[in-house]
């Protein structure tokens, strides 16, 4: 049931999806106009595109509704889980690698990672979150320099001890 259950509601999904699309576009290029989904798809505006598709399917006006429904849920959960992760990873940095760190520090850094990501949404929309993602790069670059040199260090001790 495992592997066979998230694979069917992939193909499922990507086979109504997948095929609604093409056949809106084929449509639209038939004379009809042009349905924009490749032109979202092209410009890497992959929600966009979701939700157009969504959209053109309106002659079951229930349907479309519904499908909104699991698609904003769907790209919730994707949204959270990847928050959750994330802070897993930094709060476990932080606690000196405890694979439970304290709930406060993930608590913390979820909030703050959350705030700082709506504060640059709302500012200046995605181009002031990509520009402050590469402008923090720089200084994560050091660190992980640091982290190799480190690394490097403890193996070298490493192969030491196991040597004598």
């Amino acid at each position: 049931g495992v592997m066979f259950v998230p694979t069917g509601l992939v193909l499922l999904w990507f086979g109504v999806f997948g095929g609604s699309a093409i056949h809106l576009e084929l449509e639209a290029a038939g004379g009809v106009g042009t349905a924009g989904i490749m032109e979202l798809v092209r410009g890497a505006n992959y929600e966009a595109a979701l939700f157009a598709t969504i959209d053109r399917m309106s002659d079951i006006g229930w349907l479309v509704w519904a499908m909104s429904a699991i698609a904003t849920l769907l790209l919730a959960t994707w949204f959270v889980t990847s928050s959750d992760s994330g802070t897993l990873v930094i709060t476990t940095f932080l606690s000196m690698g405890d694979a439970h760190p304290p709930r406060r520090f993930r608590i913390v850094w979820g909030l703050g990672v959350g705030v700082v990501a709506a504060v640059l949404l709302l500012a200046d929309g995605l181009q002031a979150l990509q520009t402050a993602a590469i402008a923090a790069a720089l200084p994560v670059s050091i660190v992980l320099l640091f982290m190799i040199a480190g690394l490097l260090r403890s193996l070298a001790r490493e192969r030491s001890d196991l040597s004598a």
